[in-house]
């Protein structure tokens, strides 16, 4: 049961999605320690996730299926908002910028769009019933044990991500000589992941 959910975990990592494909443009933007900080920041909202599964969130959900909604709202409309601001800013990929985004703030970025997507808290519901094992033990254990073999298998995907496109030294020169065309990437990077929050 565990070995295929792992699978499955594997499968789900390496399918290109908002998150991976994030990582993936930041780190030949701005190199793979970037990319793994987005990575720590991603996975910290994992974690979230997992407790709030594990300690009975679904419950509330269920009482106040609004809260799901405001959720969805809050996060798109940030991501919106950043896509808003990158859009209207100067900057494109330039030392200035690297000096002013430290490895913490990328963290907090991955953690808020992480964290901020309920579609994340909907799917570990619809995935991970699929796969307790034991009807004695726990589910908050189980949930947890699930929750963690999902973040291994994602950290190490993420990070292989992040290394392998922080190779990219071609594009990342270009993207420099084109800060222009660098910020609307950026922008509609934001752009798109917001509507994919929001989408029903």
């Amino acid at each position: 049961m565990l070995e295929a959910f792992a699978i499955a975990c594997f499968l789900l990592a390496i399918t290109p999605g908002p998150d991976n494909i994030f990582v993936a443009t930041q780190s030949i933007a701005y190199g793979a320690r970037t990319g793994w900080m987005i990575t720590l920041g991603l996975l910290s909202g994992c974690v979230l996730h997992t407790a709030l599964l594990a300690f009975g969130f679904v419950a509330i959900v269920e009482q106040w299926p609004e809260l799901i909604l405001l959720i969805k709202i809050c996060g798109g409309s940030y991501l919106l908002y950043l896509a808003y601001t990158i859009a209207k800013s100067s900057g494109g990929l330039q030392s200035e910028n690297l000096q002013r985004h430290s490895m913490a703030w990328w963290y907090r970025k991955g953690v808020i769009l992480n964290a901020t997507n309920p579609k994340v808290f909907l799917f570990f519901i619809a995935l991970f019933p699929a796969f307790l094992w034991d009807e004695t033990l726990a589910k908050s254990i189980q949930f947890f044990v699930l929750g963690g073999i999902f973040i291994s298998i994602s950290a190490l995907v993420f990070g292989l991500i992040a290394l392998f496109a922080d190779r990219f030294s071609i594009l990342r020169q270009w993207l420099s000589e084109h800060p222009k065309t660098f910020k609307v990437i950026q922008s509609g990077i934001f752009a798109l992941l917001g509507i994919y929050v929001l989408w029903p």
